[in-house]
């Protein structure tokens, strides 16, 4: 059996299979949501922090001043405390004059490299610096400034050491990150609690099949959303086939059981009454061939109706030529017929085709063929006659027999039954009704009467419906 569907662990399989691939596409997406987003954060972050690098130079930029054609600067006190508090980094800021040479502030914050390639009034960019141990983000600012020569450059530099930002983007990081859990955490929840609330009615339906007994068909108790009805409906149209099946089984059992206990029980007394002397062997031996054939002959009809049963399942629907499976049946009884010294004539005008199965029709006509030649008297007439008519088709096995009382015909097709006086298992009329039925044709005996009312035989009539022309 397939593991996936095994009874004790389909469920929960499912269960997980719903699991993860509900919660796995959105913890993905949420992951990369998050880098996503972080990496928006960072960039917005070092956006505010350049920015304010980029004031602050341009706020010294404004203090610059020209005195005695010396450029000098003068920072309040105030703007240094600032810069050194700033978001816990530390700030460094450098002031370079006209001639290159420093004017004021750190003297160790490095230059950019294309200092001399970008002296362009207003200019500013930002760069990363090696200060020491440390990684220092500078802005650098070309700062224009008016003396009486005409205008200078000066170059202001303004610096912050990376752990303000590293906190900050810490900070957002973490706090994302408990956001997205708690979330994640509220959505699994609530997804664990709608699977298990979707598969209820399958839990349901496995406990009740778990519960069952091999011989319980009865129809399932358990409902189930619209997904899931199709399942239980086909299942209990299966329940309702094997309910079938064992009725069959039990009347094959019971048949045979009580149908071969009496022949064998007969055979076994003419047995001991041989072996006792109690009669001569040359009258028990007739005899007991006799009960073997009988007991023979009941034996095949009731195998043939087991193997009829087995085949009412739908199957696929051939094209018959009854009249050639008429001739290999009448080919096959011929012995039987040639025993009696009867008179046989198969009638056929035209070829009868029908739909159906090949054995079963061929069963139908041994059974009526054999009836018809068990009734039949010591050198009498019988046959088979085919007709195409507009609406039907019919085959009429008929012999020259006593015919059918009225007062067996509302039984006659009961298994069996068995016309009085004559020797038979009673299965045979019973094997063709359930054929004849299961080719979706009717069957009907007939007493053949002359004009005064006398029996002059009896005919089988199978009949074929052709199906009626689309309007």
């Amino acid at each position: 059996m397939n593991r996936w569907f095994s009874p004790s662990a389909h469920v929960g399989k499912l269960r997980n299979y719903l699991l993860a691939w509900t919660l796995g596409p959105i913890a993905l997406f949420m992951a990369m949501d998050t880098v996503s987003l972080y990496q928006s954060m960072l960039q917005t972050t070092a956006a505010a922090h350049d920015r304010l690098l980029r004031a602050t130079a341009q706020q010294m930029g404004d203090l610059l001043r020209v005195e005695r054609n010396s450029l000098t600067i003068h920072v309040p006190l105030a703007l240094i405390e600032a810069l050194e508090g700033a978001g816990g980094s530390r700030m460094y800021w450098r002031v370079i004059g006209f001639d290159g040479r420093q004017i004021a502030g750190d003297g160790e914050l490095p230059l950019p490299l294309n200092e001399q390639l970008a002296r362009t009034p207003g200019l500013s960019y930002s760069y990363i610096a090696q200060l020491g141990a440390q990684r220092v983000q500078v802005t650098a600012l070309h700062q224009p400034v008016e003396m009486s020569q005409g205008q200078g450059l000066a170059l202001i530099l303004v610096g912050e050491t990376l752990e303000a930002r590293q906190a900050t983007a810490s900070a957002l990081l973490w706090a994302m990150l408990a956001r997205q859990l708690l979330l994640m955490a509220v959505i699994t929840v609530i997804t664990w609690l709608v699977v298990n609330r979707a598969l209820r009615p399958l839990i349901a339906l496995r406990n009740e099949l778990k519960q069952r007994s091999a011989e319980d068909t009865s129809m399932l108790a358990s409902r189930g959303p619209e997904e899931l009805q199709p399942v239980i409906d086909e299942m209990n149209q299966l329940l309702a086939r094997q309910h079938e099946l064992l009725q069959q089984q039990r009347r094959f059992v019971a048949d045979a059981s009580h149908q071969l206990r009496t022949p064998l029980t007969v055979l076994k007394t003419q047995l001991q009454s041989a072996l006792c002397g109690d009669a001569p062997p040359q009258l028990i031996i007739p005899e007991m061939l006799r009960t073997v054939d009988r007991t023979t002959h009941l034996a095949n009809q009731l195998l043939n109706q087991a193997r009829l049963e087995q085949m009412r399942q739908p199957a696929e629907q051939q094209s018959l030529h009854m009249n050639e499976i008429a001739r290999e049946a009448v080919l096959e009884m011929s012995p039987l017929i040639a025993a009696k010294h009867l008179a046989f004539s198969l009638e056929a005008a035209a070829p009868a085709t029908v739909p159906g199965n090949a054995w079963m029709a061929g069963e139908l006509v041994r059974n009526l063929l054999a009836n018809a030649i068990r009734h039949s008297p010591v050198r009498g007439t019988l046959g088979i006659r085919f007709a195409s008519l507009p609406e039907r088709t019919e085959m009429v096995v008929w012999d020259c027999g006593p015919g059918i009382d009225e007062a067996m015909r509302a039984w006659l097709f009961q298994p069996f039954a068995a016309v009085k006086g004559v020797a038979g298992a009673g299965l045979g009329l019973a094997i063709c009704l359930d054929i004849a039925t299961s080719m979706n044709a009717r069957i009907e005996l007939i007493n053949r009467l002359a004009a005064d009312g006398t029996v002059l035989g009896l005919d089988a009539v199978v009949a074929w419906e052709h199906p009626s022309p689309p309007a």
